[in-house]
């Protein structure tokens, strides 16, 4: 969505920071010996740099977000299913995203332990 929204290099490095940040809190609620180094290693770090910069749902957002800016609130929520479905048809050449799924499964873990920001 970043980059969709032309927000820059710095808002992307302060997202990056973030999420890093949130991923090690959720996976410390459910895996009680997770080490700290485990997110600064290439393991963690290089695949979070490569998603963020050049992964598949990132490429995805970014359409996403730039045809967002052209539509009404009320329509966005109503075809944004749809949206998303052909974007990834667009795009990814029989590819499927994994943000999106895996998003769904993470709100409904955090959900089920009564977990909100």
């Amino acid at each position: 969505f970043v980059d969709g929204l032309g927000l820059g290099g710095n808002t992307k490095a302060a997202l990056l920071r973030v999420g890093l940040r949130e991923m090690s809190t959720f996976c410390k609620m459910f895996f009680e010996n997770v080490q700290d180094d485990t997110f600064t290693q290439s393991c963690c770090m290089a695949d979070l740099i490569t998603t963020c910069y050049g992964g598949r749902n990132r490429k995805c957002a970014e359409a996403f977000a730039r045809e967002s800016a052209n539509i009404s609130v009320v329509n966005a929520e109503k075809d944004s299913k749809e949206r998303w479905e052909r974007i990834e048809k667009d795009l990814l050449n029989g590819q499927k995203l994994q943000g999106t799924l895996t998003a769904q499964e993470v709100y409904a873990l955090l959900e089920a332990r009564n977990i909100r920001h």
